[in-house]
């Protein structure tokens, strides 16, 4: 089963209160396209799907009826849990979440990021 929609949205608080700002959201798309990242449901650490692209949007865009504003991140993902197909399929699970864990410092993430 592949999903589509916005996994990261500039200026717009995520669940923990933190807002990111478009280029903070950009340079997240970026590390997370070159380097891969493990796609698991409520934080569990346990890989359920594959991300098949991601892309930024260039101009505002509507999305199921809100408007999602430029520099949004929007990505497709290949769910390969028949658990996690079927609570997408009765909309137990119905959007994206990213969870970061620093490894390194800012300066070293942003090397060659620009």
């Amino acid at each position: 089963m592949i999903v589509k929609g916005p996994i990261l949205i500039p200026g717009i608080p995520d669940m923990s209160g933190d807002i990111l700002d478009e280029e903070t959201v950009r340079r997240a798309a970026l590390i997370i396209a070159r380097n891969g990242v493990l796609t698991d449901v409520q934080h569990t650490l346990r890989n359920v799907g594959k991300i098949l692209g991601l892309y930024v949007l260039d101009t505002p865009m509507d999305w199921r009826g809100d408007m999602l504003p430029k520099g949004t991140v929007m990505g497709s993902i290949d769910v390969i849990d028949d658990d996690i197909q079927q609570g997408i399929r009765e909309g137990k699970l119905n959007g994206f979440s990213i969870l970061a864990a620093p490894t390194r410092t800012m300066e070293e993430m942003n090397r060659g990021i620009k």
